[in-house]
């Protein structure tokens, strides 16, 4: 399983401009990790999913105001 991992860390709300360019070098199939303690992604990132048709396949609270997405790319 191929797997792309970025970390972002900090108040700003994570853009899907940033998400589209992380996810652009997984390819089709692939899976992009989210590391991040950006309140505004636990909505965020699920609706950016939708919006792209790509599947968050989990999501995991990790402690400490950080979280953990997992993206598998399907187009």
């Amino acid at each position: 399983m191929e797997v792309k991992t970025v970390k972002i860390s900090g108040a700003h709300c994570l853009g899907p401009v940033e998400l589209r360019k992380a996810i652009s070098d997984v390819p089709v199939g692939g899976y992009l990790e989210v590391i991040t303690d950006d309140a505004c992604a636990r909505e965020d990132i699920p609706a950016w999913c939708r919006f792209t048709k790509n599947e968050l396949v989990e999501f995991q609270e990790l402690g400490g105001g950080w979280m953990r997405f997992l993206i598998r790319r399907t187009r």
